[in-house]
C-alpha cells in the first residue's frame, strides 16, 4: 500500500493498525525494571553494573536512530517495524537464556544492548508511518493516539513485570512477554499498511543528513529534547528524592510506594489527554501554539513540584507536567512533518527519537547531580530550559500557516 491508498483507512483505523506492535514494544521494555534489580543482587551483579545494563537500550538508540531512520526511508516503515518486533523476540529469548544457564549479568546486558536496537526500530518505524500517513485535517488525532499507546506500554509493562514475576516466575514472564510480541508481530503483518513515497531516486545519506541541519528540524527537535529531559528524566529519577527529603506520604505508603503512585498520574494523564490534544491541534490548526501552550503547563508544572512543600501541590505539579507533554507529543511530531520532505521522514523519525532519547539520558544525570544542592533548584532550572521552547514553538507557528493554504 502506497501514500495513495491511505485514503481507504480512516484516522482511527490507521492508529490501531499500529497500536499492537508499539504497545507490546513498551510492555517489553518495561517488564525489566521490577525484575533485574532485585535479581541481579540476588546473582551478585553490582548496583552500577545493574543500571548500566538498564541504560544499555537508550545508549543504544541514541547511536542507531538516524541510521534506523534512514533505513525506513529506504525499505518502509512497515517492514521496520516488522523487523524491530522480530529482534524483540530474540531479545526475550537472550533474557530467558541468561537465566537459564545462570549467566544473568552477560544474558540481561547483551538483551538490552539489542532491546535498544529492536525498540529504535519500532518506536521510529512507527512515526515514520505517522508521519507518512498524516492529512492536514487529521494528523494530531492520528499521532496522538500512536504515542498514547508507546507513553501506556512502558508502565504496564512495570505492572505486569512485578505481578507475573511473583505469581509465575522470571522465565515464565520473559516468555508470556515474547508471546505477546509474537501478537504484535502476527497482527501488525496483517493490519499495518506500507506507506512508502514513490519518488524517482532517493537522496545519498550524506544529502539526507545534511537536510536535518534545517533550522526549522533543529528546533522541532529541540523541543522533543527538552520535553523529554524534563518529563522522562528530571521528573522521573528525581521525584522519589523529593518524596523522600520532603516527607511526603500518600495513603500511609514509604517514599518509594508513595513516589510510585505519584508517578502513576503522571503514567495516566499524559496518554488519557495525548488523543485529546492532538485532535485540538488539528482542529485549530495550530499545532505549534499548542506545543507553546503546552510547554508553558510543563513550566508551571515543574515550579509547583520544586516548591510544593505537601502531598497536594506535588500532586498537581505532577499531572500538570503529564498534561503539559500530552500536548506536546502529538504536536512536535505533526510540525515535524512539515518540515521534512516525505522521502525523508524515517529519517526525520530516527532524529526526534535522538532527541528524546538524549533528554531522557541527560535528565537524570543532571537531576541527580543538582539534588545534591537544594531540593527546588534542579525543578527551576529544569523549568527554565522548558520554558525558552515556548518562542521556539511560536516560531514555528508560520509553518502551519502556510501548509493550510496550499
Amino acid at each position: 500500500m502506497t501514500n495513495g491508498d491511505r485514503k481507504e483507512l480512516s484516522s482511527l483505523a490507521f492508529a490501531l493498525a499500529l497500536v499492537p506492535g508499539t504497545l507490546f514494544a513498551g510492555i517489553a521494555g518495561g517488564i525489566v525494571f521490577p525484575i533485574f534489580p532485585i535479581v541481579g543482587k540476588h546473582v551478585g551483579l553490582s548496583l552500577p553494573f545493574i543500571g548500566v545494563i538498564l541504560a544499555a537500550n537508550r545508549a543504544v538508540r541514541v547511536v542507531f536512530a538516524p541510521f534506523v531512520g534512514a533505513l525506513a526511508d529506504r525499505i518502509g516503515g512497515r517492514r521496520t517495524l516488522l523487523f524491530g518486533l522480530a529482534v524483540q523476540l530474540v531479545v526475550m529469548a537472550l533474557y530467558v537464556l541468561g537465566l537459564v544457564v545462570h549467566h544473568e549479568g552477560i544474558g540481561f546486558l547483551a538483551g538490552r544492548l539489542l532491546h535498544g536496537v529492536g525498540s529504535a526500530l519500532v518506536f521510529i518505524a512507527v512515526q515514520a508511518l505517522v508521519l507518512q500517513a498524516s492529512k492536514a485535517d487529521d494528523g494530531g488525532a492520528t499521532a496522538g493516539a500512536v504515542r498514547a499507546a508507546i507513553v501506556l506500554g512502558i508502565p504496564i509493562g512495570f505492572v505486569a513485570g512485578g505481578v507475573l514475576s511473583d505469581l509465575v516466575g522470571n522465565v515464565a514472564t520473559f516468555a508470556i512477554a515474547g508471546g505477546a510480541i509474537v501478537v504484535a508481530l502476527v497482527t501488525s503483518f496483517f493490519t499495518v499498511p506500507d506507506l512508502r513515497a514513490r519518488i524517482a531516486s532517493r537522496p545519498s545519506a550524506l544529502a539526507a543528513l545534511a537536510a536535518m541541519r534545517d533550522r526549522r528540524v533543529i528546533a522541532v527537535g529541540s523541543l522533543n529534547f527538552t520535553m523529554s529531559f524534563a518529563s522522562g528524566g528530571m521528573v522521573l529519577t528525581t521525584l522519589a528524592l523529593l518524596v523522600e527529603s520532603r516527607h511526603i506520604t500518600l495513603f500511609g505508603r514509604s517514599a518509594q510506594g508513595s513516589s510510585g503512585l505519584l508517578m502513576g498520574i503522571l503514567s495516566v494523564v499524559d496518554p488519557l489527554f495525548t488523543p485529546l490534544l492532538g485532535h485540538l491541534g488539528d482542529k485549530l490548526r495550530a499545532h505549534a501554539r499548542v506545543a507553546a501552550a503546552s510547554s508553558a503547563v510543563i513550566v508551571v508544572g515543574l515550579v509547583a513540584m520544586g516548591f510544593a512543600r505537601h502531598l497536594a501541590g506535588t500532586a498537581i505539579g505532577v499531572a500538570l507536567v503529564g498534561l503539559g507533554t500530552a500536548g506536546m507529543g502529538p504536536s512536535v511530531l505533526v510540525l515535524l512533518g512539515l518540515v521534512v520532505p516525505r522521502e525523508r521522514r524515517g529519517l526525520g523519525a530516527g532524529f526526534l527519537q535522538l532527541c528524546g532519547d538524549a533528554g531522557g539520558m541527560l535528565g537524570p544525570l543532571v537531576g541527580t547531580a543538582l539534588f545534591a544542592g537544594d531540593v527546588a533548584v534542579p525543578y527551576v532550572l529544569t523549568a527554565m530550559l522548558v520554558a525558552s521552547s515556548v518562542p521556539v514553538a511560536l516560531w514555528l507557528s508560520p509553518i502551519e500557516r502556510v501548509s493550510s493554504t496550499r
